[in-house]
């Protein structure tokens, strides 16, 4: 036979071998589409809710409500105006109020606490604000103890920060607290503090003294604040935390923070006030879906407000949806890649799925031909040029 003729027939054998192993490869990508396709409605939901409790209590509902709120000035400004003695509201310099970095929370009980540390000029100098958001609905005995704790964390920070200081900045402690019972625990610290009798005079001088400050809003009404200083959005957010987990109190209240709501609805950032607000109702209302608590928004609000409500519920759904799609690409990439390559690498794997849809599409068409799952993912100028095969059949044929 010809050499040419060999050669010829090697060439035929190994195209018909990589025609073979493409088809298979798309008919499984076909099969895994199709079955993605399939349970794709159990993943769209119309908003991307967690829905296990325990997916609920791991993503803090309440710390990213109060977060996402009170890290605004102009709705912090209000919170702490509306919270502090008068006397202390008249000496801040309102304008220079910002929100510090860090939490001074343990790590154990960020589910149960969470914090905000705010700053803002007093005369001279800068004093702090740093306010504890309770996610628990029961009254902790020592909490004082604990609001003591996270003050000297804070003054430790900023003696490392700053080595120079001679003395150390005001903090107040301010409390958000929202119960059954409302607030029956000690305030001051010296009232924890156990010891009676005459000795409890001669040791007072010796023991650290400060009191909380107390916002509570057990029961609907926040306690121990002028509810006039705050804003629109501060009152529904007050009063979202005090009925979390109450349904029959959402539905029976709700007309409370009726004209509030319509201020919220209203203002330029209502439609992102207005999803923040239905991501916690159905976080902490596990009963209720989202068009339930909706058609009670609509309820309270006004007939331009109700409008809003709609349209923002749309906007989630189909935000819902694209969500959906993306995590169907997602697995069925995951699955082609395990396939071809078999186990998909951490990093790789964590790039899938953060990544959105137009990069699935292209990288779950690339994963057919690309040698390496790195190469699936590798941007345009960072992929190999194929220029190494064509020479070598121009050698071959030379040959």
């Amino acid at each position: 036979m010809p050499p040419n003729a060999v050669r010829d027939c090697r060439n035929w054998h190994t195209r018909a071998h990589a025609i073979r192993s493409l088809k298979s490869i798309l008919s499984r990508a076909h099969r895994l589409l199709c079955r993605r396709l399939a349970t794709c409605a159990s993943v769209i939901e119309g908003c991307p809710m967690p829905k296990s409790p325990r997916k609920r209590a791991l993503s803090s509902p309440h710390d990213a409500l109060f977060q996402w709120t009170f890290s605004q000035r102009e709705h912090a400004v209000g919170l702490l105006k509306a919270a502090l003695p008068p006397p202390l509201v008249a000496a801040v310099r309102w304008g220079t109020l910002r929100v510090e970095k860090g939490s001074f929370v343990d790590r154990a009980l960020r589910s149960r606490h969470s914090d905000l540390v705010l700053s803002a000029r007093i005369g001279e100098g800068r004093a702090y604000f740093h306010v504890i958001v309770e996610q628990q609905r029961e009254v902790e005995a020592l909490m004082v103890f604990r609001m003591g704790l996270y003050m000297m964390r804070l003054w430790e920070q900023l003696v490392r920060e700053q080595p120079g200081l001679k003395k150390l900045p005001p903090i107040m402690p301010v409390l958000v607290h929202h119960s059954d019972t409302g607030w029956t625990a000690a305030r001051a610290f010296e009232d924890i503090v156990a010891i009676d009798g005459p000795a409890r005079a001669a040791l007072l001088p010796h023991t650290p003294r400060f009191e909380l400050r107390l916002i509570d809003v057990s029961g609907g009404r926040a306690g121990d604040l002028v509810e006039q200083a705050l804003t629109a959005l501060g009152k529904v957010v007050l009063w979202c935390l005090s009925v979390s987990g109450d349904d029959a109190r959402l539905e029976r209240e709700i007309g409370r923070i009726a004209a509030a709501l319509d201020e919220v609805l209203l203002a330029p950032s209502g439609l992102a006030a207005l999803e923040a607000l239905l991501r916690y109702l159905v976080a902490t209302h596990a009963r209720f879906s989202v068009r339930k608590i909706g058609r009670l928004l609509e309820k309270a609000a006004g007939p331009r407000a109700q409008e809003a409500i709609v349209n923002t519920l749309d906007e989630i759904e189909r935000r819902g949806e694209r969500k959906g799609r993306a995590q169907g690409r997602a697995q069925t990439l995951l699955e082609l890649l395990a396939a071809r390559f078999g186990a998909v690498p951490a990093d790789v794997s964590a790039r899938i799925l953060a990544a959105n849809e137009a990069a699935l599409v292209a990288w779950t068409t690339r994963v057919l031909t690309a040698p390496t799952p790195e190469d699936v993912l590798a941007e345009d100028g960072e992929r190999p040029a194929a220029t190494r095969r064509p020479a070598a059949r121009k050698r071959a044929r030379r040959a």
